[in-house]
């Protein structure tokens, strides 16, 4: 045995042992958190939305309440294929579980069951990969001691629950850091590849386009590596023509977000706006409305947000990585809401390698008071998902 650990070590180093020990503690902790909030936390009073349905959810809410809101979307799509009003989930998650799912399924429990439980271990798996991944980005420019920071900020991030639940989040991390990965190892095939499937596991893969076209430029790469960026629109092409020919609308995903998010608007809407719209519901609202923490994080994490890639500007992190975390915080935003923003910074990597740096440099005793924070909102944030409550 201690050879075997000898040999893991010399051949993939100290950092897997730390980057798994964390995600091992972190997983932990959701586990708990779940546990606990199934004794203790009253089911929400719109349940509709409850993982794999109500009755199945209560048959096993360890299993289903990963799966809650928007899960139960990407459930039915792996099961079923799409229905109606369905087309803003993109193809590429659900299609996976239903890869991997479709052997195990009988009868309708266990379709439900099975798809759940390998999305859940799809999320997981991209997960773990995405953070391995994500320290040797960091570690390109930064030294140690930021890389871990950064990945501690992502960990207990109020809604980083997510990555572990069935939702595509992890997967998209994934992609969107091995495409940034390539490009900084001159691997533009790669680069490409990897673009073209997260934009069609997502629409903000499509701002992988111009971020690696700057990072391209800079890195003064001769024209026909260039051309594998070109690679990058076509996830998102091919969606759109699968939406014009299945219901008659290329931009059915988006023309469908004011129903399945109905704070959204279409069209521009100015960011000040929005914030000028938050600020007023956040001096009028109750505070005792269980809504009132739900528009407090939205306003939190749009004004961080915001504000992290303004610092990474002055703390000259590469323009490439600013350009995908400013338009991945302006693209849902411009919707005039912040609805479900908590959940969508999860992918902006950038920023969190800007609140690793910060935090990395804060004095010990503010360092703890701000992890801590942030962990306290993390428990809160998952109790109240797992037990269907809207969160992000």
């Amino acid at each position: 045995m201690n050879k075997v650990f000898a040999f893991v070590q010399k051949n993939i180093g100290e950092s897997f042992f730390t980057i798994f020990g964390l995600f091992i503690g972190w997983k932990f902790v959701l586990l708990i958190i779940l546990w606990l909030s199934v004794i203790f936390l009253p089911l929400g009073s719109g349940n509709n939305f409850l993982g794999g349905g109500v009755e199945r959810y209560s048959l096993d809410p360890a299993v289903f309440a990963w799966a809650n809101f928007d899960g139960e979307h990407y459930l039915s799509i792996a099961i079923f294929g799409y229905k109606d009003l369905e087309q803003a989930f993109f193809p590429v998650y659900p299609k996976l579980i239903s890869f991997f799912s479709s052997p195990f399924q009988g009868d309708l429990f266990m379709a439900y069951f099975s798809a759940t439980f390998m999305g859940l271990l799809i999320s997981s798996t991209a997960f773990i990969l995405a953070i391995l991944l994500f320290w040797d980005l960091v570690l390109i420019d930064y030294p140690k001691k930021v890389a871990f920071w950064t990945l501690m900020f992502l960990l207990v991030f109020p809604t980083s629950f997510f990555f572990s639940s069935l939702y595509n989040e992890s997967l998209f991390l994934l992609l969107t850091v091995a495409s940034f990965y390539s490009a900084r190892k001159g691997r533009w095939g790669f680069a490409g590849s990897l673009g073209m499937v997260a934009s069609a596991t997502r629409v903000f893969g499509i701002l992988l386009l111009p971020a690696l076209l700057v990072e391209a430029y800079q890195q003064k790469i001769p024209l026909k590596k260039f051309l594998w960026l070109s690679l990058i629109p076509l996830g998102l092409l091919g969606y759109m023509v699968y939406q014009w020919q299945t219901v008659g609308d290329l931009l059915a995903f988006y023309n469908l977000q004011t129903i399945v998010g109905n704070q959204h608007q279409l069209g521009g809407v100015l960011l000040p706006q929005v914030f000028v719209r938050y600020i007023k519901m956040l001096l009028t609202l109750d505070m005792s409305n269980i809504l009132y923490q739900t528009i407090f994080l939205e306003f939190i994490s749009g004004l961080l947000f915001f504000i992290l890639p303004v610092v990474g500007y002055f703390k000259k992190m590469r323009i490439s990585y600013l350009i995908f975390a400013f338009l991945g915080f302006l693209l849902p935003a411009t919707a005039g809401s912040f609805s479900s923003l908590p959940r969508y910074v999860l992918v902006l990597f950038p920023s969190f390698i800007v609140g690793g740096v910060v935090v990395a440099n804060l004095p010990k005793p503010i360092k703890f008071v701000t992890m801590s924070i942030l962990f306290i909102w993390l428990v809160v944030e998952a109790s109240l998902f797992f037990r269907g409550y809207w969160v992000a």
